[in-house]
């Protein structure tokens, strides 16, 4: 299986992704959990399996600005203040392309509201085509683009408030 893990944090659900994934693309933007991850890919050798990228997916390909809380919940930022860094920016298909990523089993998203930059940016409907599965968190705010991008790429999607699960639809698989 392929995973890819937006907002990784230290890496916890790649790592928990290792017993079944061929190849885990771990994508964490602020510098402090993403050292904790890199040291432990290190650590256990699993660089052939977990590829690590200090990079955020947004809705551009473009240096931006973070506000790096390092302990959680970090997020794109419009406006720079005494916790900013700066991180490049891709958006998703601009990622898959870079990491000549045809085919992802499991996109994880948790990105702390920047799932409705990511479902705007260009190349969207190319990327989700590539897409079996999405886990993760949506956040207040979010939820109807979120349903309307996923739902118009396919989708079916099944949540409760704050989490969901959206899988490519199959006639022929009953998702209730």
């Amino acid at each position: 299986m392929t995973v890819v893990d937006l907002g990784a944090y230290e890496g916890e659900f790649s790592f928990y992704c290792l017993p079944f994934a061929k190849d885990i693309y771990a994508v964490e933007p602020d510098p402090t959990p993403f050292s904790v991850m890199n040291g432990m890919v290190t650590k256990y050798k699993l660089e052939e399996v977990v590829r690590v990228f200090p990079v955020a997916i947004s809705s551009e390909t473009k240096m931006g600005l973070l506000h790096a809380s390092g302990g959680g919940g970090s997020a794109v930022a419009n406006e720079p203040d005494d916790k900013t860094v700066k991180v490049q920016l891709y958006t998703l298909n601009d990622f898959l392309e870079q990491n000549k990523i045809d085919h992802v089993d499991i996109l994880k998203m948790d990105v702390e509201s920047s799932e409705k930059d990511i479902l705007v940016g260009q190349g969207i409907e190319e990327a989700l085509s590539k897409v079996d599965l999405i886990i993760g968190e949506v956040h207040f705010g979010c939820e109807e683009l979120f349903q309307k991008v996923l739902e118009s790429n396919g989708f079916v999607i099944t949540n409760d408030p704050g989490v969901f699960v959206a899988r490519k639809h199959n006639p022929n698989l009953d998702y209730d």
